[in-house]
């Protein structure tokens, strides 16, 4: 079974900054996660839910990709980016939890499951449209305040 993949809005206007074999890199993830679906991913994570649905795939150097299955065969790709503890600004991580609710990173001993489950099925997330929802606001620019006259 083919898997549609869909770009929230954070992830569509990150990707449309890739260059060369990143963008080459994002591409080539994108078709075998059309093809393969959860197989196509590098681990889920391990943290409360929802984030203990989402899977995660590393591309090329520190570039991550974040995944959310609504439902069998339909993929959203939520978030991609760099990962990079040194500057929280640009870290995907930090988006994360920002679009999870959480305040802060999780805490304790993280281990790194398939993303698919036992049987080879993609994790569902019924809460992805909400989490989809909060991408779409994050990729909004921040808003300008009038100068009093």
């Amino acid at each position: 079974m083919k898997t549609e993949v869909y770009l929230s809005v954070l992830a569509e206007k990150h990707a449309e900054t890739l260059r060369g074999a990143d963008l080459r890199s994002f591409v080539a993830f994108v078709s075998d996660l059309e093809a393969r679906g959860c197989a196509a991913l590098g681990y889920r994570l391990t943290e409360e839910l929802p984030v203990s649905r989402l899977c995660v795939k590393h591309l090329r150097g520190a570039m991550r990709v974040v995944v959310a299955f609504k439902e069998p065969g339909h993929a959203w790709v939520l978030m991609l980016g760099p990962h990079d503890e040194r500057n929280r600004t640009y870290d995907v991580y930090t988006s994360l939890w920002e679009v999870c609710g959480l305040d802060a990173p999780p805490v304790g001993e993280r281990t790194k499951p398939a993303c698919c489950d036992d049987g080879g099925a993609d994790p569902n997330l019924p809460e992805t449209d909400d989490l989809v929802t909060r991408c779409r606001d994050l990729a909004k620019p921040p808003r300008r305040r009038k100068r009093p006259s």
